[in-house]
């Protein structure tokens, strides 16, 4: 470029920021103390009406709200009326045999069901998720994008790059979706020195799960013969949560009277107390739960409640973490917005999200399954003679 183009175009950028100065300058005069709606609502609208290029404002609108709404945490998610749709139709048809949640900058696989596509192909919990169907983890701000992309039609491949719990390279896993569901709940029956024990494993809160559980526990009593049971192992290990209602089911089984869960809101304000039922209540039992790390949501919920209250004991490792409460909008376009309103505490108010729950006897939960049950049943046993 000659000297005279450099010059021209230096006079031109020196007149640009001279007529932007003098475009704010009024705005300075009554400068606001702090970035607010009506500062935000304002350069919207110098963006929306000035902009060089004609701007398609609801698409401009939505992607703002959703970026908005994802910073708050993984849970809060903002869905486009098309994007509702698909995650509607996607929840209705097939899925890849596991659970998966958003942990900081990776996906984590927290459950994996058995005799699923994932069981088949060696996943367990604790593996990470690189890349989902080609998209890296680092495009994926919220939980609901990574459901969304996970669910699909039954039958239809599903790629993941996976980092295996155990170390070593990544590896590409193809695993076709399925619409068949591993049962959530299953007895098992143990003989200790000192009586016959229950183990009750429970995958995931859905509905029924409580009333479920009340009937394996019939169950258990029956197998036991006249000296009932002497111990009940509930093992909520990759228990990923669900429906807390149904988390609080089972707990009110082994809690007579008092608190089962709160839940505080903005300031810390009680929105919520759940109470126990005395009737039908099994209160001589004694109940281990075991935990793993990725225990989280509903599964926490009933760990808290039988430990505050002195019901339980709580073994294996501290749990995930996670207790919130969303809130669903339905906007007027069909859109949908989900955000945090409160956070779970336990019946002694310790805050179960971002914290978990603490067990009373640490225990390595990361071999075989019949390993940590044994470890459990051997607390049990001694708990019971002493």
């Amino acid at each position: 470029m000659s000297r005279r183009g450099v010059a021209t175009g230096f006079v031109l950028g020196v007149a640009c920021t001279l007529v932007a100065g003098a475009l704010v300058r009024p705005a300075e005069a009554k400068r606001r103390a702090s970035f607010d709606r009506q500062t935000f609502e304002e350069a919207l609208s110098y963006v929306l009406d000035r902009y060089v290029e004609p701007l398609d404002e609801s698409r401009l609108l939505s992607h703002g709200l959703k970026q908005i709404v994802a910073e708050l945490d993984p849970h809060s998610h903002y869905l486009t009326a098309e994007e509702r749709r698909a995650l509607q139709r996607r929840t209705r048809e097939g899925g890849p045999g596991f659970a998966a949640t958003l942990r900081g900058t990776t996906i984590e696989v927290v459950a994996v069901e058995p005799g699923s596509p994932a069981a088949e192909l060696g996943m367990v919990p604790g593996d990470t998720i690189l890349e989902l169907d080609g998209r890296p983890v680092a495009s994926l701000r919220t939980q609901a994008e990574i459901d969304a992309l996970l669910r699909g039609r039954a039958g239809v491949a599903l790629e993941l790059l996976v980092q295996p719990r155990s170390g070593g390279a990544p590896r590409m896993v193809r695993l076709e979706r399925t619409d068949r569901r591993a049962p959530t709940v299953a007895l098992q029956m143990s003989t200790s020195p000192t009586g016959k024990v229950a183990t009750i494993r429970i995958r995931a809160f859905r509905s029924g799960t409580g009333e479920q559980v009340r009937r394996l526990l019939e169950e258990a009593r029956l197998a036991a013969g006249p000296r009932g049971l002497a111990g009940l192992i509930l093992d909520v290990r990759s228990n990923p949560g669900g429906e807390v209602e149904e988390a609080l089911i089972v707990a009110d089984l082994f809690v007579g009277q008092g608190l089962l869960t709160r839940t505080r809101g903005r300031g810390g304000k009680i929105l919520r107390e759940e109470l126990a039922h005395e009737a039908g209540t099994d209160l001589r039992t004694p109940v281990i739960v075991l935990q793993d790390r990725h225990s989280a949501s509903a599964a926490e919920l009933l760990a808290a409640a039988l430990q505050d209250n002195g019901r339980a004991k709580v073994a294996g490792e501290k749990s995930f973490g996670k207790g919130t409460v969303q809130k669903v909008v339905g906007l007027e376009d069909g859109s949908v917005l989900a955000f945090t309103i409160a956070r779970y505490f336990s019946p002694k108010d310790r805050v179960i999200d971002g914290v978990g729950v603490i067990p009373d006897h640490p225990l390595a939960v990361t071999g075989p399954e019949r390993e940590a049950q044994e470890a459990a049943l051997a607390l049990l046993s001694g708990a019971t003679s002493g």
